[in-house]
């Protein structure tokens, strides 16, 4: 058995504050999202179509070199080589390219002829492109041609071209935030306004008035369960005003005692069967000092602790011993199940000490309640289940630690049938009702004859408990009767022998536990 952490969740103490709704945040992140992803592909292709043509201009620049690098090659002496460069920069001049500045460098960038008499000529928007050259009448060495023009004309182009994609960006991102709010109105917003104005009308007391929200079929679909659930709150509130109405008219034509009496009468007839003597009693307490002290690994220990579980802690349950069968069973699960017996010990007892607080509290709550609306009162009592009780609750209807609701459970024991109902009335006010863990076992006995009523309610912070109502006379039939916890035996058997499981078995058993890790 793998035992689960329990996980305690603070719930908020009031609702959560109005602030920016669904539909704009949707809209905002889906438009930063999509315009964001717009702009950078075409801010990209916008710069690398802006690079491409620098290059083309450079590439087109170098071309236009050609005649002046073979006039330079074939230059017998500097001057010729100089007038050649004069005489290709004025024909340029005469095209009306003023800009336009020519030199020939060495390999430390330092012009030997140019048309400017400060050498290599820069302006922040103009165009440079270079061709390697030989120039025989200047030396040996290798030089470079530098073509410098003016372009700013492209750059004032390339302004303009980021101020319409700025623009486009602008204005793409405004439709689609538009466009955006129309649709999340019409198939998110819309559906789930309509949703909260029906679980209004729930808060009301309109149960079943829930209407299709209409929209996506995940809110369709809440829709349609608040709509189930308020018709199982309507029938469960129909089914306690039945109720209620019927233990009115059960105390008008029976009077207050009359089920008393019976119960007792028949409780009385069957009295021999638990009485036994003092030896029988001592045996079991001396059963139960020697299991204290018993070690799961030792198989004379393992059979008694097995005896104890299915014979002994029945048999003090028979006795009207409950006290004693709890103790039993908590012994002869340290043997038999040590690890499942350890970490339910251990978190029973972690919480002991807030559970009992808290029972306390509720517990009086209720009596002052019962007092005022003047229903009689036997007890009213709490108990923290033990660990052998949760084992079984948990084995037989397959739950975990943190799914058990009546780990604190609260008994309310009245005089008569019609005074459960009456309490019952009482806690369902002071108590939110848990639809559908309502149990009457009053006009439904369970098969061993136990009669009481369940109900599992949730205060104000949230926190989920059960309390049992019950008449005296049904009181004493559970825990003397036939009617006592012993019936769990079958249902809750342990295996033959859990300390001893084959090698696959508990490498299995292992396995499972390390995939359902614990949680914090």
């Amino acid at each position: 058995m793998t035992i689960h952490p329990r996980t305690i969740s603070t719930p908020p103490a009031s609702p959560p504050v109005r602030g920016a709704s669904l539909g704009l945040r949707l809209g905002i992140v889906t438009t930063l999202v999509v315009t964001g992803t717009m702009a950078t592909l075409s801010g990209a292709q916008l710069f690398i179509d802006l690079r491409d043509e620098v290059h083309d201009q450079q590439r087109r620049l170098s071309e236009s070199l050609s005649p002046l690098v073979a006039e330079l090659r074939t230059a017998p002496t500097r001057t010729a080589a100089e007038t050649a460069l004069h005489r290709f920069h004025a024909a340029y001049f005469e095209q009306g390219q003023v800009e336009h500045h020519l030199a020939v460098v060495d390999a430390a960038d330092r012009a030997i002829i140019a048309t400017e008499a400060t050498g290599i000529w820069h302006s922040p928007q103009s165009l440079t492109a270079s061709v390697r050259i030989v120039v025989p009448a200047l030396g040996p060495d290798v030089y470079a041609l530098w073509a410098t023009t003016d372009n700013s004309a492209f750059f004032a182009a390339r302004n303009q071209r980021w101020k319409a994609w700025a623009v486009h960006v602008g204005v793409t991102a405004l439709l689609t935030l538009a466009m955006l709010f129309i649709v999340i109105r019409r198939e998110v917003t819309g559906p789930i306004d309509r949703l909260l104005q029906g679980v209004r009308k729930m808060e009301m007391g309109y149960w079943d008035d829930m209407a299709d929200p209409g929209g996506a079929w995940e809110v369709r679909w809440l829709g349609w369960r608040f709509h189930t659930l308020g018709e199982e709150l309507s029938r469960t509130v129909e089914h306690l005003v039945a109720a209620q109405q019927r233990a009115y008219a059960m105390h008008r034509d029976t009077g207050s005692g009359s089920e008393v009496a019976s119960e007792e009468a028949s409780s009385a007839a069957g009295a021999l069967d638990h009485l036994d003597s003092d030896a029988t009693l001592s045996r079991l307490r001396t059963r139960l000092e020697r299991l204290r002290r018993a070690r799961p690994d030792d198989p004379e220990d393992f059979t008694l602790a097995r005896l104890t579980w299915d014979q002994y802690a029945p048999q003090a349950e028979k006795l009207g011993q409950p006290q004693l069968r709890v103790s039993l069973e908590d012994a002869a699960l340290r043997v038999l199940d040590p690890d499942a017996f350890g970490d339910i010990s251990m978190r029973i007892e972690a919480e002991r000490p807030r559970l009992e607080e808290l029972a306390r509290a509720r517990g009086d709550r209720i009596r002052r309640a019962l007092v005022d609306r003047n229903v009689p009162i036997v007890e009213i009592r709490h108990r923290v289940k033990h660990p052998a009780g949760l084992w079984k609750k948990m084995r037989q209807k397959n739950l975990t630690f943190d799914q058990v609701h009546d780990l604190v459970a609260l008994r309310i024991v009245v005089p008569t049938e019609a005074d459960c109902y009456h309490a019952l009335g009482v806690v369902h006010d002071l108590y939110a009702p848990i639809v559908g863990r309502f149990k009457d076992y009053i006009v439904q006995p369970k098969s061993n004859g136990y009669r009481s009523l369940h109900a599992s309610v949730r205060d104000a912070h949230r926190a989920v408990f059960e309390v049992q109502i019950r008449s005296l006379a049904m009181h004493r039939h559970a825990e003397r009767g036939p009617a006592t916890h012993a019936d769990y035996k079958d249902a809750t058997r342990i295996p033959a022998d859990p300390g001893r499981r084959a090698p696959w078995k508990r490498l299995f058993r292992l396995g499972r536990r390390l995939r359902q890790p614990r949680q914090s």
